[in-house]
Formats: C-alpha cells, sequence, structure tokens
C-alpha cells in the first residue's frame, strides 16, 4: 500500500499518469503518436509505416487506448485511430508540474492555476521548445525615468 501512496506522489496524486508514462515508454508507441497527429489512421496505414506485424501494432494501440492517449473510432468496416490530445495535453502538464523548477501548479481539473517566472538565473532557462512563453512572444515594460 506505501508502494501506491508513493507512486502517487511522484506522478502528482493522479493515478491516470502511471498507465500514460508506461504507454509512452515505448518508441513505436511514440512514434504511433506522432503518426496520429496528424490525422486518424486504420491499423493498416499504421502498420504500413512499421516492419512490425499487425498483431504487434495492434497491442501497441490497445496499450494506448487504455491510457486514454488514443480513441477509437469505427468507420464504416474499418476503425480509426486518434490522438486524444485533450488526455495528451493533461499528462503533459502534470508532468511539468511534478517539477518545482518549472513554477506551474495544475488544479484538480486539469488548469494551470499559476505559472511565476523564475527569479534565480540558473532557473530561468527555458527550453527552446518555446515551453513556458506565450506564442513566442516577450513581455515588454516601460522604464521609468528614460
Amino acid at each position: 500500500m506505501a508502494m501506491k501512496k508513493k507512486d502517487q506522489e511522484t506522478t502528482g496524486g493522479n493515478p491516470r499518469l502511471e498507465p500514460a508514462f508506461r504507454a509512452m515508454a515505448d518508441t513505436t508507441r511514440l512514434k504511433i503518436l506522432l503518426m496520429l497527429e496528424s490525422r486518424p489512421r486504420t491499423v493498416g496505414e499504421i502498420v504500413s509505416f512499421f516492419n512490425l506485424s499487425q498483431p504487434t501494432i495492434t497491442r501497441h494501440l490497445q496499450t494506448l487506448t487504455a491510457a486514454g492517449l488514443v480513441r477509437r473510432r469505427r468507420q464504416g468496416q474499418h476503425v480509426a485511430y486518434e490522438l486524444n490530445a485533450d488526455n495528451l495535453r493533461l499528462v503533459c502538464t502534470n508532468l511539468v508540474a511534478c517539477f518545482p523548477c518549472c513554477c506551474i501548479t495544475v488544479s484538480a481539473d486539469g488548469d494551470i492555476v499559476s505559472c511565476a517566472a523564475p527569479t534565480d538565473e540558473k532557473t530561468s532557462a527555458r527550453p527552446a521548445s518555446g515551453a513556458g512563453r506565450t506564442r513566442g512572444h516577450t513581455r515588454k515594460t516601460k522604464q521609468k525615468g528614460g
């Protein structure tokens, strides 16, 4: 029982994070997520990209679906898989919120409730991806007296 409490502490108290992290720990599943980012795809389309069997890809998709990162949708005789962008965004936000150096607090429903700017130069470095910035713009302030 103590192990489960420890797991919840390391995932920000959100028990849905662990399956998502386990699902994203595999490079094939990460590539599938990237493929699904552009549009929904059938198993056959995904299989044609990889040098893996259809049952193997289906197992990967089941893992991603169980983790809430992918949704299945029937399209006639085929089943299309699509990225569940809302859940993926929630997982990423909760991951960042686990680290105090990121200065982000997330509410129980997944909203960012505070994002304080770091005051120490050592902690003010941000990743090149633009995390922590608003649409690539920086805030300019007027200086008094000059």
